[in-house]
């Protein structure tokens, strides 16, 4: 038997499963080529995708990341006076802001920094820090740290790099030019400006219960807050691309310019408003009062030249003032106008022909309203008084006699008239409209509203009333505002004001008249010298929600010269107590308003001023005087309800 090896087949040669001869390299050669091809293939199928088929999206979304948007703030427009004394401007002040990312790369992509980038983005922080707090006044320390704080976190939670943080806060532009200028020498990047405006109220506290204030570029108060759309203009928008280097300057842009917002003349005299204010703070003060209010008004035109609130607080700075005096109480109060209202209830009955100032009225110590006794200020027992002795008297008797010849429904018709129950519409924000009691009211109701209670008045409601008994008898709705000057230079009045006729010529004269014998009854307490004026007293309780407060507001209104009246004044002081009245309280700042306003505005003064006393009552002399001018020359009772509705409030 051989042992020479069996010569094996073809089948019997098997190779093992998954191995290529090591001498197949043409295969292996095959295979790589294949797969270059394939990835090669994906690649391209890749680059067609982003060149040709997604490639208008892709550059979107490219340039999406490079593009930023920045709003263009508009000029505020100015709050002038009536004569162009600037009352509230706008500083061009900046804010200096950074990108902590530029920062850090010096500028550069962040695989194109270089050594020297990354040892000048290490030390840049401190650097620039100590440059923009000797610029701005900030902590170099605080702003070290934003410097170098260069992530943040997003709405979903992500780290994503800082591309803005506020460095300082409306900065004036001169310190933002030397700042940059000395960031530019040593050639730092990454802080730039925006605009950020400053509201400047150059004097202060005067009328900044009119003008109001701002708080986060916007009108809080006053007119800055009812005339913003006016006053801020149209906000503009800048569109850039952008880069770590900055701007890219040749890149697509789009800018919406800004359009500012138009200056707005208001009416009043910022002089005489100053004055005002000043006069009225020392006499609320002298006197203990809660607060006051003054007003001047043009009759003619129903344009005010003084609106004074007190206490009142600085515009540049409200916070420093008590939130119970930021409003505008000359518009926002409403308070019952004890005798003041007198005025208007006998001017209907004289404009109706039920009354004339001759004409008398048996009354008694008292008359019965209701269920209560209502008396007077004057001791009196049962006379015959006159219409003019009821006002210069301010007989709450007479006033209630007199007034019930008319009916009550047209009585409440005429307060109406007058602008009562109803807002002026002057355009400051939180008017009051007041209140004037329903239709077919209870007879006490009636009683109650003819000598100033059961009825609520704002102050400049009240003054506009009484102006139009004293030009003669025509309503001129109030303004406050002269009219606004555009962007161009144009000037556009306000819009003339709502007129109607309330009573008649002949009811204006007469009435004045027996204002004038108001003003000649204490004639050294209110009398102005060298002119001929005409006012009335008041003073109500001050209700409250469960009736009538221990305090009160005392008030005096006037007008002059009697003769052609210009200039009417109104001046409430409310007190924590029902000690004095309108003569003794307010009585003196109406006055020495009265003698600053009617020379300013052109009235000259005259030497025979009327001093004789007519008739206030039949059968006896005129009624004296009070010599002590700080006693209550009246004294207006609560309505005879005995709860502030049943009152009419």
């Amino acid at each position: 038997m051989s042992n020479r090896p069996q010569p094996r087949g073809r089948d019997s040669a098997r190779r093992r499963p998954g191995r290529v001869p090591l001498a197949s390299s043409a295969f292996r050669l095959r295979i790589l080529v294949i797969a270059v091809a394939v990835l090669f293939s994906v690649v391209g199928a890749r680059a067609i995708q982003i060149q040709v088929l997604s490639a208008e999206a892709m550059a979107k979304e490219a340039a999406d990341r490079m593009t930023v948007a920045r709003d263009l703030p508009a000029q505020r427009g100015e709050i002038t006076d009536r004569n162009g004394r600037v009352l509230a401007l706008t500083e061009a002040t900046v804010n200096v802001i950074a990108d902590p990312t530029m920062i850090a790369s010096n500028g550069k992509e962040p695989e194109a920094m270089r050594e020297s980038d990354r040892q000048k983005a290490a030390v840049a922080p401190t650097e620039m820090a100590a440059i923009i707090a000797r610029h701005t006044g900030g902590d170099a320390a605080e702003i070290e740290h934003k410097l170098r704080s260069t992530t943040t976190t997003n709405s979903k939670g992500e780290e994503v790099p800082l591309r803005y943080a506020q460095l300082a806060r409306q900065i004036p532009s001169s310190a933002w030019v030397k700042l940059n200028a000395e960031l530019n020498d040593g050639n730092y990047v990454g802080v730039f400006r925006e605009s950020s405006p400053r509201r400047i109220y150059p004097m202060g506290t005067v009328a900044s219960n009119v003008i109001g204030s701002m708080s986060e570029g916007k009108g809080l108060m006053g007119i800055e807050y009812s005339r913003e759309t006016e006053l801020a203009g149209i906000k503009g928008r800048d569109q850039f691309m952008t880069s770590p280097n900055g701007k890219i300057p040749l890149a697509n842009q789009v800018l919406t310019p800004a359009v500012d917002g138009d200056d707005i003349q208001l009416t009043l005299d910022s002089d005489l408003q100053w004055m005002v204010e000043k006069r009225l703070a020392q006499r609320v003060d002298e006197v203990g009062g809660l607060w006051g209010v003054a007003l001047v008004m043009d009759i003619e035109t129903g344009q005010l030249l003084a609106m004074a609130n007190y206490p009142s607080f600085d515009s540049n700075n409200p916070g420093s003032g008590q939130a119970s005096d930021m409003g505008n109480r000359a518009v926002e109060v409403a308070v019952e106008p004890g005798s003041v209202q007198k005025l208007l209830t006998l001017s209907a009955l004289l404009d109706a022909g039920l009354t004339t100032p001759d004409t008398t009225y048996a009354i008694g110590k008292t008359v019965k309203v209701g269920d209560h006794e209502v008396s007077d200020a004057f001791n009196h027992g049962a006379m015959d008084i006159t219409t003019r002795g009821i006002l210069v008297n301010s007989s709450n008797v007479g006033a209630i006699t007199a007034a019930r010849t008319m009916d009550r429904d047209v009585l409440r018709q005429y307060m109406l008239n007058f602008g009562l129950g109803s807002k002026t519409n002057l355009g400051l924000p939180g008017e009051s409209s007041g209140s004037v009691p329903a239709e077919h009211m209870p007879a006490y109701q009636a009683d109650s509203m003819a000598f100033g209670y059961g009825i609520s008045v704002s102050p400049v409601q009240m003054a506009t009333a009484v102006a139009a008994i004293a030009n003669g008898g025509v309503y001129t709705a109030p303004s406050i505002v002269a009219g606004t000057t555009d962007p161009s230079g144009v000037f556009t009045p306000a819009a003339t004001p709502e007129t109607r006729r309330v009573i008649s010529a002949e009811a204006s004269e007469e009435m004045l008249g027996m204002m004038e014998q108001r003003t000649i009854h204490n004639m050294e307490q209110i009398g102005v010298a060298g002119y001929r004026t005409g006012a009335k007293t008041g003073s109500a309780r001050i209700a409250g929600d469960t009736g009538y407060a221990g305090s009160q507001v005392a008030s005096i209104v006037g007008v002059g010269p009697i003769e052609d009246p210009k200039v009417l004044t109104y001046v409430l002081i409310a007190r924590p107590d029902t000690m004095g009245a309108g003569l003794g309280m307010a009585g003196p700042v109406y006055r020495d308003v009265m003698a600053l306003a009617l020379p300013r505005y052109g009235v000259q003064a005259q030497s025979d001023v009327p001093t004789e006393q007519l008739p206030l009552e039949v059968g006896g002399s005129p009624t004296p005087a009070p010599s002590d001018p700080a006693k209550p020359e009246e004294t207006a009772a609560p309505a005879p309800s005995p709860t502030p509705s049943e009152a009419g409030r």
